[in-house]
């Protein structure tokens, strides 16, 4: 997609705009259609494109509801797995916020899809649900859920 390549573009308006097109996408596009899209990109492209293809995930995610997501997992989790292991930084926050979005629509049917994480991994992203539930950013990490 033309909307994702552009956040390769070296002028920082060039890739805001970018951003604003492909988050209009991910509201005006079916959510099934932008997942059979996105997921591969996610899956395979480079940084910048995969970080801006999570981003616009995260957002179809937002607006599908409990049993549509439950059916799109297979197609969604693998590649927010594997970027969670990115060498850059901002495509595994960007994958812990898609999964805590996941959560927060389907809940404890996220957990059997997320086998694949380390111990230390699903700490981290139990701390950001934690966080996202409650609404708040500091504090102490409560007892493990997932």
């Amino acid at each position: 997609m033309k909307a994702l390549e552009a956040h390769r573009d070296p002028h920082k308006e060039v890739a805001r705009a970018a951003e604003e097109t492909a988050a209009m996408l991910a509201s005006s596009i079916s959510p099934d259609q932008c997942v059979k899209v996105l997921s591969p990109i996610i899956q395979s492209a480079d940084y910048p494109i995969n970080l801006a293809a999570i981003k616009m995930q995260t957002r179809v995610i937002e607006r599908v509801p409990h049993h549509g997501l439950v059916t799109m997992l297979p197609e969604i989790v693998p590649g927010l797995i594997q970027g969670y292991d990115n060498s850059e930084s901002s495509v595994r926050k960007a994958c812990v916020f898609c999964l805590v979005a996941l959560y927060a629509v389907i809940g404890e049917e996220l957990k059997p899809h997320l086998n694949q994480l380390s111990g230390s991994k699903l700490k981290l992203l139990n701390l950001y649900i934690k966080r996202a539930q409650s609404g708040s950013s500091g504090g102490e990490p409560p007892p493990d859920s997932l």
